[in-house]
């Protein structure tokens, strides 16, 4: 089965969508080994630096494996991870992926002034406006993950607090016109009894991952606290490991 030809812009996020999709129809237990370049062009309907652009992203994020002399490969064990940390995935895949039937519900949306921490980080002067979201993602009715957000109020402008459980993302775009490109995340251990927003999740060791979002132009968006419940939700990584060996 050949995947799809690209008609839209931004060809290297389509010609990854378009390899992956590829992938996914190849029988990895026979044989992991990609198409040569040329092949993988005419298939995707790409010149050979966008496809070679779209390969490095993924050999980046372990999805393949560049062997020198011998070609690229799809990495088995990449395939069958349910999450990755990256690319960053958004929770509600993350829980249908881990088999669970996702749900998502909006718990507090507050407006107060940034302190000098918030500040720094989102670029703007202590004491501006900013909006705290809050939410709970839940599998098959169980609690797995809490998210707040905190992002300038300016962002928002004087649009109403939305109904539903909106996806923050689209908000930003739809009031501002920046899109998220990428984030720095750090990763905390905590108790769900150091926050009360916690409290359904009982008393049990969470993942935090605390993060600052930025757009296109480099410049931040939002920061991100998410705390999640790894005896639901299991997140994996593919690392290139480093080395210099002697002799």
């Amino acid at each position: 089965m050949a995947p799809q030809m690209i008609q839209r812009e931004d060809l290297k996020t389509q010609a990854k969508r378009a390899l992956m999709q590829y992938i996914r129809t190849l029988d990895l237990e026979h044989d992991n080994k990609l198409p040569r370049e040329e092949q993988l062009c005419t298939l995707i309907g790409v010149s050979r630096v966008t496809l070679r652009s779209a390969l490095n992203e993924l050999a980046s994020e372990g999805v393949v494996l560049r062997r020198q002399g011998k070609g690229t490969f799809v990495n088995r064990t990449c395939m069958n991870m349910k999450a990755t940390l990256n690319p960053a995935m958004h929770f509600g895949d993350i829980i249908a992926r881990s088999g669970y039937t996702p749900n998502v519900r909006m718990v507090g949306w507050e407006v107060f002034p940034a302190d000098e921490e918030i500040a720094a980080g989102l670029q703007i002067e202590p004491s501006t406006a900013c909006i705290r979201a809050k939410k709970i993602f839940y599998a098959d009715d169980r609690p797995c993950v809490y998210c707040e957000d905190i992002l300038p109020a300016s962002l928002w402008g004087d649009a109403p607090v939305p109904e539903g459980e909106p996806s923050l993302f689209q908000l930003i775009y739809e009031r501002s016109g920046r899109k998220v490109a990428w984030d720095k995340v750090e990763l905390h251990v905590c108790m769900s009894d150091d926050l009360r927003d916690l409290s359904p999740f009982g008393s049990r060791p969470m993942l935090l991952l605390k993060s600052l979002t930025y757009d296109k132009d480099d410049i931040p968006l939002f920061f991100a606290s998410e705390y999640i419940d790894t005896q639901l939700l299991t997140l994996s990584q593919i690392r290139q490991r480093e080395f210099v060996y002697s002799g």
